[in-house]
């Protein structure tokens, strides 16, 4: 047995069963999911929710949106507020809503202001939340339970009944559902993009305690009992802030295994994505490092896999002895085909599942990418620069400054209504 016949056999076997169990456990937790839903009944009660949407700049499926968000099945009683950072005569996301809030039967609009205009250091979209939920307690009845939505998103009509369903029925303080990125022509990046969301939502089954900001529900009292406030007053992202101090209180979350929203790729080159990649590792670095280690080990070993799979072929080829090591070829082989396998599986599992070639071309490259996101979010270190704002950042991820500058100077994705 040559050392390269044992390095790539080794390397190959752990990218195997790293994949292996990601997938297993992704499969159970979903199984586990769809048993619970079966077992239970409906609430003979549903808690009288609150509903937050985030906007900023234009949109042009804000309408859809907004009467989609507005328009939801829930059984109960509940209220929606859009939250701005200033107001139409100002505020392009502000100026889009205005003409449609008369529409809407349940929705409100509040204007949040400047986060740096303000005693707090945080993301401005968590200085939104914060104003939205304090006028939400002030001018409306009490809510039970908060729920928060990405105002790009289209919004199936039984998102906020299955968001707020384990907490109606007692399975959990707090809830979060899948999402995935359309493309509407189909193209690679959009593949690539829609490929790493759907990764994304898988990780909210396997990794406990996860929430993701554009779809979660949490019961109020929670919340205040968590100081989740206090946390959102003082960080750079609300998801990954909130998942730090919900898995750190051992608060159970249950991720809702249905795709109940959609946002729409806008990714237009391979650099782009790996930029908007590298800053959604960045949070995961600064509030959740355990798994941000694991994400290393894994994107290192699939691309490992991958390179010296074909290094180990071509040498072998070369060499005029293929094929040699046939254990070396099985590992090879098993541990290529489940990193491709689980990724087109993942393709099964989207309502509006994107054209072969393309998911299948992106599976070949979103672990390079992967491991050039983790390597670009390794270098960002205390400066994040998101939209037109840029933060300084403390140990821990608290925000010790804010600035703001005309433009955008690190946002690849027009992300066009979310604060």
């Amino acid at each position: 047995m040559t050392t390269l016949g044992w390095v790539t056999g080794s390397i190959a076997l752990l990218a195997f069963g790293f994949n292996a169990i990601f997938w297993s456990l992704s499969a159970r937790r979903i199984r586990r999911w769809k048993k619970m839903i079966a077992r239970r009944p409906d609430p003979a009660r549903w808690p009288c929710a609150h509903v937050f949407v985030c906007l900023k700049g234009a949109s042009p499926r804000l309408a859809s949106t907004a009467a989609a968000v507005d328009g939801q099945d829930y059984p109960g009683e509940y209220r929606v507020t859009f939250i701005t950072e200033g107001p139409a005569a100002r505020d392009e996301a502000a100026a889009h809503l205005a003409p449609i809030l008369p529409s809407l039967r349940r929705s409100d609009h509040v204007v949040a202001g400047r986060v740096m205009d303000s005693p707090l250091r945080c993301a401005q979209k968590n200085y939104n939340l914060l104003a939205g939920i304090r006028h939400a307690d002030q001018e409306h009845r009490e809510a039970e339970v908060y729920a928060f939505c990405d105002g790009d998103l289209h919004v199936q009509p039984s998102w906020l009944r299955e968001v707020v369903r384990p907490l109606a029925i007692g399975e959990s303080e707090a809830s979060t559902s899948f999402h995935y990125a359309g493309s509407d022509d189909r193209h690679l990046m959009g593949a690539l993009h829609g490929l790493a969301e759907t990764c994304q939502s898988l990780a909210a089954s396997v990794c406990r305690g996860f929430t993701w900001g554009g779809s979660t529900a949490i019961l109020v009292a929670a919340f205040r009992r968590l100081d989740l406030g206090t946390v959102w007053a003082s960080t750079v992202v609300d998801d990954l802030s909130m998942s730090r101090a919900v898995r750190e209180a051992r608060v159970r979350v249950t991720p809702v295994a249905q795709f109940l929203v959609r946002g729409r790729s806008e990714i237009e080159n391979y650099g782009s994505f790996v930029r908007w990649l590298g800053r959604q590792f960045f949070f995961v670095k600064i509030y959740t490092p355990w798994y941000y280690r694991l994400l290393w080990s894994k994107m290192l070993l699939d691309v490992a896999a991958l390179w010296l799979a074909t290094f180990h072929v071509a040498y072998r080829v070369i060499q005029g002895d293929w094929p040699a090591e046939p254990w070396v070829a099985a590992m090879i082989v098993a541990s290529a085909s489940t990193l491709i396998v689980s990724f087109l599986a993942y393709r099964r599992l989207i309502p509006e599942r994107p054209s072969v070639r393309a998911w299948f071309g992106a599976s070949l490259l979103v672990s390079g990418a992967s491991l050039l996101a983790c390597a670009d979010a390794s270098l960002r270190r205390k400066r994040l620069t998101w939209r037109d704002k840029t933060y300084v950042l403390a140990r821990g991820g608290r925000v010790v400054h804010v600035d703001g500058h005309d433009g955008p100077l690190d946002d690849p994705i027009p992300e066009k209504a979310v604060a």
